[in-house]
């Protein structure tokens, strides 16, 4: 039981007078977008934080005084979304630590060790009980996980995002181990934002979005709540709100409502003209794409971030791509931009091969990156950015550093009065004007945005939105990564739909919005079914070559 459970980490609070209970027996679900205090949740009752107000009660007994193995002696046990066992170590000893660190009774080995054994029987690991755990995929990995959590015998399990990272009957798989644990008796709290898995096996679900708890229901329920959709995908359904806090942070992808380019037996890879352009895209002939991303995969370790993606922007376009949580958006614009290796395709760049080419030669090309997060140099002045960015402009590069610099003051005014300014003493918003104007000082032909307006209040979230048409002006075009669905589909001549890793549904932005896949990428459930007719696959939508605008 929670009873106005506050954490605060200085001055952020990241949950905030959080109360609701956990029947015996039971399996709650734990959603919400990305920053929502999930995670943070089940590290308050683990003990791994600590609370900074209210109260965490189990069977009776305070938990929020104890330390971490204090509590986990109790019988609670936590299962994290990145398993990290002892890799030199084998299956059936990462299982054995917990074992033998329940018991404080003088049993025999081999007790401890058919009760490791016993475990692995439930987990599927028993045939692989004596390799070494950095052997194991993904799948197993996560099995493991769980293993260790039950060599606990929690009473009380807590599951953070086991799902991620695994596709299709790897999904299915670890749902079944999880409703067969569940079934044995343990209350389980379970955090995911694979929704499908939700669905399956939540009795009741919890709704958290900026720390606090918005809804709570069935999973049909919540997947109906105009709060919930509200969050996930903004105010309205097909109705931008230019007010609209940035509250439609990715949530969870359960399985695609469309076919895939990797499952098109198509090789001519078709794409959508620009929504400015779709009336006269197929009365002329159109230049070929800026960008080119062809059977794009990529992988962290044994988890594949992306399969088999396509992706196409052309002059002069602004291209949206959503989706939830972890489906793949910033793994994307990071291959683009040559921070993460690719592992399979090739990615073509005005008409050059890129895929090998290092980040640095990539910027020279006209490539930037505005990160998440920002990332700027925060003890240098707001112009000592700009001048960093100003270092790769692109070869070729037709404006001057003053012009440049004069540009970016015209964009952000704000940045010329603060020129001489720490830009780590700036507000937030101020900051992302430094991110996006260090990335302009480049002279770029492809902007990158990641997460624009994350964290920022409404009235700077305009600023940044009104800026885009003059960059499009400037002959830059620009993929965007933004977290309020409904302002991405204002502005985006084309939009993709990602989830874990593929392009679900890629169209016009009244396209999107009119097809169940956008809902249901983030939500698991569409308001209407899709009939057939309904289902246009990436690639397919229309025979259309890509067209600026």
């Amino acid at each position: 039981m929670l009873r106005h459970v506050t954490r605060r980490f200085g001055g952020v609070t990241a949950l905030n007078d959080i109360s609701f209970e956990v029947r015996r027996g039971e399996l709650l679900g734990v959603i919400g977008p990305n920053g929502a205090g999930k995670s943070t949740l089940l590290s308050l009752i683990s003990g791994a934080q600590r609370v900074s107000e209210g109260e965490i009660l189990f069977a009776g007994q305070r938990l929020d005084r104890l330390p971490a193995h204090a509590i986990a002696r109790l019988g609670i046990g936590r299962a994290h979304q990145i398993p990290r066992p002892f890799g030199r170590m084998t299956v059936l000893q990462n299982v054995l630590i917990p074992v033998h660190a329940r018991r404080n009774d003088s049993r025999s080995r081999g007790r401890f060790t058919e009760d490791a054994e016993n475990i692995l029987r439930l987990c599927g690991l028993f045939d692989r009980k004596d390799r070494q755990a950095s052997s194991l995929a993904l799948l197993d990995l996560k099995r493991l996980e769980l293993a260790r959590a039950l060599a606990l015998e929690p009473r009380l399990l807590l599951l953070d995002e086991v799902a991620a990272g695994l596709v299709g009957q790897e999904i299915e798989e670890i749902t079944r181990l999880i409703a067969s644990i569940h079934e044995r008796g343990v209350t389980i709290i379970l955090v995911e934002h694979v929704q499908a898995v939700v669905r399956a096996l939540a009795n009741r679900v919890i709704v958290l979005d900026w720390g606090r708890k918005i809804a709570e229901g069935t999973p049909e329920e919540i997947a109906r709540h105009p709060d919930v959709i509200a969050v996930y995908l903004g105010s309205e359904q097909g109705e931008p709100t230019a007010s609209a806090a940035p509250a439609a942070r990715p949530g969870a992808a359960p399985t695609g409502a469309a076919t895939t380019p990797a499952d098109s037996e198509s090789k001519s890879r078709p794409s959508l003209p620009s929504a400015r352009a779709a009336s006269t895209a197929a009365a002329r002939p159109s230049p070929p794409p800026l960008l080119d991303v062809q059977h794009l995969s990529v992988d962290y370790g044994k988890l594949r971030a992306l399969r088999s993606l396509d992706f196409q922007v052309g002059e002069g376009e602004i291209v949206a791509v959503v989706g939830a949580n972890g489906a793949g958006k910033t793994t994307l614009t990071q291959a683009i931009s040559g921070l993460v290796p690719v592992s399979e395709g090739r990615i073509l760049f005005a008409g050059q091969e890129i895929t090998r080419l290092p980040a640095h030669q990539r910027a020279r090309l006209g490539i930037a990156l505005c990160h998440e997060g920002r990332r700027l140099f925060r003890e240098q002045t707001v112009r000592e950015n700009l001048e960093l960015g100003a270092a790769y402009a692109a070869r070729g590069a037709i404006t001057s550093f003053t012009e440049r610099l004069e540009r970016v003051y015209d964009l952000f005014p704000v940045l010329r009065e603060r020129a001489s300014s720490q830009a780590g003493r700036l507000s937030g918003g101020q900051q992302q004007m430094v991110a996006i104007g260090r990335a302009l000082m480049a002279e770029p032909r492809l902007l990158l945005l990641d997460e624009l307006s994350l964290g920022l209040a409404p009235a700077v979230v305009d600023q940044l939105f009104a800026a885009l048409p003059r960059i499009l002006a400037w002959g830059i075009s620009v993929v965007l990564i933004e977290q309020h669905v409904q302002r991405s589909l204002a502005v985006a001549d084309r939009v993709y739909v990602l989830e874990r890793g593929r392009v679900v549904f890629c169209g016009t932005p009244d396209q999107v919005r009119a097809h169940p896949a956008l809902q249901q990428a983030y939500l698991g459930m569409a308001t209407s079914p899709a009939s057939p007719s309904d289902l246009l696959p990436a690639g397919e939508q229309e025979q259309h070559p890509v067209s600026g605008g």
